[in-house]
């Protein structure tokens, strides 16, 4: 097993072709711009200016934009003792999700109203909990080119009957900062997607997907379920590892998601790997449940996932044990990934 590492190595982060040969974020431009050709993506602002109105040159941008310091920093404060393990609708739960509404609010998300809801909020009762998931979109610039969400849990286990605290960096802190910083860099990038994207942090994940079975009954309920997609992430805050691994869920109408991911991860010189099922993760509800493609995305999960995710559901679980270049590694391949799918209306 790989020691952990909480300093971001720069080699480690550069895009590694199969051959071997590294390539830095200007060689990226020119490999994005050989694999993608002209395209469909939409520039606007200061960061149409800066691609020169050359769509290939968006996946650089965006990837350029990401602060692994700043999403460490949110998985800092949601993994922190503070918030008492965020077990669902515990008080802990309540003030991380107050922390990840400002942060939508902040970076300019608005409500997703195409659901019926008018804040980030969508409150949920189910199995005798109630509490909230929360949820903030870009609109895209075709209006009926469909939704793409991108998720993450914000619930872990609480408090021991011993008070020790499971602060679950790994499951699911690292994630949420993804969304985090996701919403963050796009919104602040000038670039804006032809599909919308819908930010969501859910929470009730470890009581049985509660909030995703919330979230995929409303968008069944208002007819949608065949315009949206959903790439879930659970688990990119490992030790070590050396492949961002997906989930499909034995869904056929995940493919597009998996190859979208594939092409990303290219892009930065990641392999991705295909692991099957996961009866365990918020992708399972969406894809069995209510027919829309899903998939949940972690690093090296593995046969044996107690190599890399060491720290699994104990009050180890902490920011400082996840290494933090498999983390960055992880977060770049699913933004190439997301903006692959959001950037066409196909």
């Amino acid at each position: 097993m790989l020691g952990c590492n909480n300093d971001v190595d720069a080699d480690a982060v550069s895009a590694e072709t199969s051959s071997g040969e590294t390539t830095t974020e200007a060689g990226l431009v020119d490999r994005v711009a050989r694999a993608t050709g002209p395209g469909r993506l939409q520039t606007s602002g200061e960061g149409a200016s800066a691609a020169g109105g050359t769509p290939s040159l968006e996946i650089p941008i965006l990837l350029s934009a990401y602060d692994p310091d700043r999403h460490y920093s949110y998985v800092e404060e949601l993994a922190s003792d503070a918030y008492e393990g965020r077990l669902v609708a515990s008080p802990g739960a309540r003030l991380a999700a107050g922390v990840i509404e400002k942060h939508f609010a902040d970076v300019g998300l608005t409500p997703w109203t195409e659901i019926g809801l008018d804040s980030f909020r969508q409150d949920f009762s189910l199995e005798g909990i109630t509490d909230d998931n929360i949820i903030g979109i870009m609109p895209g610039t075709d209006s009926n080119a469909g939704y793409v969400i991108l998720a993450a849990h914000y619930d872990h286990k609480g408090v021991s009957v011993y008070g020790t605290v499971y602060n679950g960096a790994d499951d699911d802190a690292a994630g949420v900062g993804a969304v985090m910083e996701a919403a963050r860099l796009i919104s602040s990038s000038g670039l804006r997607p032809v599909k919308t994207i819908v930010f969501c942090a859910f929470s009730g994940e470890e009581a049985g997907q509660l909030g995703s079975r919330a979230l995929g009954s409303l968008i069944a309920a208002e007819g949608l379920s065949g315009e949206v997609e959903m790439l879930n992430i659970d688990g990119i805050g490992a030790t070590g590892g050396s492949y961002l691994g997906v989930w499909d869920e034995g869904a056929s109408g995940a493919a597009p998601l998996v190859n979208a991911l594939r092409m990303g991860a290219g892009y930065t010189g990641v392999s991705v790997i295909e692991e099957g099922t996961d009866i365990g993760s918020d992708a399972q509800p969406f894809a069995w449940q209510f027919g829309i493609p899903a998939v949940t995305i972690d690093w090296d999960w593995g046969s044996d996932p107690s190599e890399f995710h060491p720290y699994y559901h104990s009050p180890d679980d902490d920011a400082a044990n996840i290494n933090r270049t498999v983390m960055t590694r992880a977060t770049r391949a699913i933004l190439a990934g997301l903006w692959l799918l959001v950037a066409d209306s196909g």
